[in-house]
């Protein structure tokens, strides 16, 4: 694996692959020493989650971690973002983890020759591509379940603007699952073939395993939004949350909108920081991968 972009070139085997080695690192049976290797963060959005993961997966494995920080660069002088990647790979980094608002900027930037070989993970990018966080999930449910072919798991939320909705829907239909997503009209978005779409949290709900929230990404949505529509049809409070219902949310959960905070409060929310957690091993698993196949 030279690059991981999307969940949708992934193959199941590199998915089961990728879990395996997660699961060794958390049961400490795998050891991973890069420390010749060299790994450049370079987060051009907000992040809390997923770029303390890859700082502290980075510095797990042993390998040498710099943080890019795009105001104080070069790019504000008027560099190109590929010049500045391209002279990055010649002061000799490794890898590249990026975030970017733009859909395809990663995908594009890791097809161009650079300087020597260069490596990249997609951290997040735009609406559409969230690998590592579905990866993460992957590993939560998985964990829990061990087989995922016969459940059932609803997405709730802002599913039109949602890279980790559309990353999870593209790895977990590839096992099997029975997917749902839940919505108001506005914000379901392009509907995915073999996906069931309900505005009816009530029967979105029935007989499901699986209850995955999305946060509302206000940053990306333009109209105006009827926030006490939305708590009122779709907030997952414990009247509605079902007993045995296996409780997600990728963060930053916004408070008494998507959850309510006596749900976050009961031991049911405790698989929300699972994720976080399961998030440094998954991490760690594909760093491994990636700097092995470059003889790191």
């Amino acid at each position: 694996m030279k690059h991981l972009i999307n969940t949708q070139n992934l193959t199941t085997e590199e998915i089961n692959q990728i879990y395996n080695r997660a699961s060794e690192f958390e049961k400490s049976i795998r050891k991973a020493n890069h420390i010749n290797a060299h790994i450049v963060n370079m987060f051009f959005e907000n992040s809390t989650r997923t770029k303390m993961s890859f700082e502290m997966a980075e510095n797990k494995i042993n390998a040498n971690k710099y943080d890019f920080l795009a105001d104080t660069s070069s790019i504000q002088k008027g560099e190109d973002l590929f010049d500045t990647i391209n002279n990055l790979s010649a002061i000799g980094m490794n890898v590249v983890v990026m975030r970017h608002e733009n859909n395809d900027l990663i995908e594009n930037l890791s097809k161009k020759q650079y300087f020597q070989e260069i490596s990249f993970i997609n951290a997040g990018s735009g609406t559409l591509y969230h690998p590592t966080q579905a990866l993460l999930d992957f590993y939560t449910m998985k964990k829990h379940f061990l087989t995922l072919s016969d459940k059932t798991i609803v997405i709730v939320g802002d599913i039109a603007h949602s890279r980790v909705a559309k990353s999870n829907i593209e790895l977990l239909k590839k096992f099997g699952m029975k997917i749902r997503c839940l919505a108001p009209n506005n914000l379901i978005g392009e509907k995915i073939e073999g996906v069931e779409y309900f505005t009816s949290l009530k029967e979105a709900f029935e007989e499901v395993d699986i209850i995955m929230a999305l946060r509302i990404q206000r940053e990306r949505i333009q109209e105006k939004i009827d926030f006490d529509e939305y708590i009122k049809n779709y907030q997952i409070t414990k009247d509605n949350l079902p007993y045995a219902a296996f409780l997600m949310h990728p963060g930053p959960v916004n408070r008494d909108i998507e959850i309510s905070s006596e749900v976050l409060e009961m031991q049911n929310a405790r698989t929300i920081l699972n994720q976080a957690k399961n998030g440094v091993y998954v991490r760690m698993a594909i760093l491994d991968m990636i700097l092995n196949a470059q003889g790191l």
